[in-house]
């Protein structure tokens, strides 16, 4: 990928989607980070637009429509943060036009959305980097660090659960605007074990519901089983109204021990079977590297560490960690799960996946 840009040069960067999410998340982190210049937002809220001038400035560059953004002289690189139906047709325009791109996950509502969006970095030479965070978290490097080395020998399962309250109310309610609970919650969780697991996912087992939230369009509960090759497995079990009491627990066990995480707790315990070894560590991030907390009042920590990586990669014309052949995958598994909830019966991956798009 020959898209190496002079180290010392100014990335100049534009936000689609000012929005709450767009700005607390995104456009803080990027007006403090250096070498990096945000020139340009838009949103189709006028107190969106005013809300991303207070953070980066009165010489911020505003538009009610992306795609005039996605026009303008002089940028380098987009930050995609509309609702996710929108995510296809921005990145498309973006690499069209020449810019590097960071999406929100999901990268697109299909798996045919994600080839189209490969095809065209590819065509463009130019950098796409999704919004999957949790794999710049201190606490999951350090996870799959002592996976990777052998900690707890080989890896057999994996697992998540998160018992929380709902998500923000609007267009996370709808099943059109967002592709549906999974896809757009527990992408994060299923591309963790997409990372940690090493070995590709064959089929996929779920059942789900809307059992209390029914004022909205959207699962609120799901069970999914995800078996992988080689016989290993990982679980997810998400229930959103549940808000008292709940954090994100992803644990893993094998052939010589197991690691339990938790997120917001910040811990990591890793317990040998083979040994009377037992190690509690709290993996805090920095300060910077945690200050976004979201509507329910959990703090996000991957956000500005993905950012520098995505700089980086665009400085140095290499690859992202989450990249866009990876979100694919990403979306085909939560896609799976979410049929398997419809049509109650297992999903297999080759239904969606097909042969991987050339690269």
């Amino acid at each position: 990928m020959s898209v190496e840009t002079n180290k010392n040069e100014t990335i100049r960067v534009a936000l689609l989607g000012a929005g709450w999410f767009g700005r607390e998340a995104h456009l803080r982190n990027l007006v403090a980070l250096d070498g990096v210049e945000v020139i340009a937002a838009s949103s189709r809220s006028e107190s969106s637009l005013q809300a991303a001038r207070e953070i980066a400035g009165s010489r911020l560059h505003v538009c009610s429509d992306w795609r005039d953004v996605v026009a303008m002289d002089g940028l380098d690189a987009v930050f995609v943060a509309l609702t996710n139906d929108q995510h296809h047709a921005a990145v498309l325009a973006a690499l069209e036009a020449g810019r590097h791109v960071f999406c929100e996950k999901p990268l697109g509502l299909t798996v045919g959305q994600c080839d189209d969006i490969i095809a065209a970095a590819a065509q463009a030479g130019k950098i796409v980097q999704v919004g999957l965070e949790m794999r710049f978290q201190r606490l999951y490097r350090e996870m799959k660090a002592l996976i990777d080395r052998g900690g707890i020998g080989d890896l057999h399962l994996m697992w998540c659960r998160e018992f929380r309250g709902p998500m923000r109310p609007g267009w996370r309610s709808s099943e059109a605007l967002t592709g549906g609970t999974i896809l757009e919650k527990n992408i994060h969780h299923i591309d963790l074990f997409h990372w940690m697991m090493g070995s590709p996912p064959l089929r996929v087992s779920a059942h789900g519901g809307t059992n209390v939230l029914t004022d909205r369009e959207i699962l609120d509960n799901a069970q999914v089983l995800i078996e992988y090759a080689g016989g290993r497995r990982a679980t997810l079990e998400l229930c959103l109204f549940a808000p008292y009491g709940g954090d994100c627990e992803i644990g893993a066990a094998g052939s010589l021990g197991r690691i339990d995480t938790r997120n917001q707790a910040l811990s990591l315990t890793h317990q040998r079977f083979d040994l009377p070894d037992r190690m509690e560590m709290r993996i805090a991030d920095s300060k910077e590297d945690a200050n976004f907390t979201d509507a329910a009042g959990r703090v996000d920590r991957g956000i500005r560490p993905e950012m520098i990586d995505f700089f980086d990669c665009i400085r140095r014309g290499r690859a992202p960690l989450n990249d866009a052949a990876g979100s694919r995958v990403a979306v085909a598994t939560c896609l799976a799960a979410q049929e398997s909830i419809r049509r109650r019966e297992t999903v297999w991956l080759e239904e969606l996946l097909g042969a991987a798009p050339a690269k």
